[in-house]
């Protein structure tokens, strides 16, 4: 059976979730003692290898695709279902929280361990915003030659106002 463990972005100690209900909020389970953040700030559910966040409170629970991305409240009494890789705050910016699944089956002979066939070519997809290049050879003695200088490079990126 599968589990799932609250990572801290901020850094700490992960969190490890038991199966079934776990209240979040304000107290010593993720060590928070913001008073903008309630006690019963909201409800996450462990079930059959699903986790699932509901906001319980007037202040709501955020969702992130990434650490930096805006967040996007949920609607009080509303569930999300988590996945692996998944972030949620309990305020906009603080706290955050990336899930992380555990003790599952996720790994297999494949995708654990590189295969012979794969340690000497990797292809290249194509993606028509980059310029195709050859296939990357793995232990290759040359060193790749640079697309351009490194002061050309710094010369074409705008600067960032603000």
């Amino acid at each position: 059976m599968s589990g799932f463990d609250l990572v801290p972005v901020d850094g700490g100690d992960p969190v490890h979730l038991p199966p079934g209900e776990t209240v979040l909020g304000r107290g010593p389970l993720l060590g928070i003692s913001d008073k903008r953040v309630s006690r019963h700030h909201g409800l996450l559910e462990n079930l059959s290898g699903e986790l699932r966040l509901k906001a319980t409170h007037l202040n709501p629970c955020f969702i992130q695709s990434t650490p930096t991305d805006d967040p996007r409240p949920l609607q009080k009494g509303s569930w999300h279902v988590l996945r692996h890789g998944d972030f949620f705050s309990l305020l906009p910016g603080r706290f955050i929280y990336e899930v992380v699944s555990v003790g599952g089956d996720e790994r297999t002979p494949r995708n654990s361990q590189m295969l012979e066939e794969e340690e000497e070519t990797l292809p290249v997809p194509p993606d028509p915003a980059v310029d195709p290049r050859p296939a990357v050879r793995l232990n290759q003695e040359e060193p790749l030659p640079s697309a351009a200088p490194e002061e050309d490079e710094e010369a074409e990126r705008p600067f960032k106002v603000g």
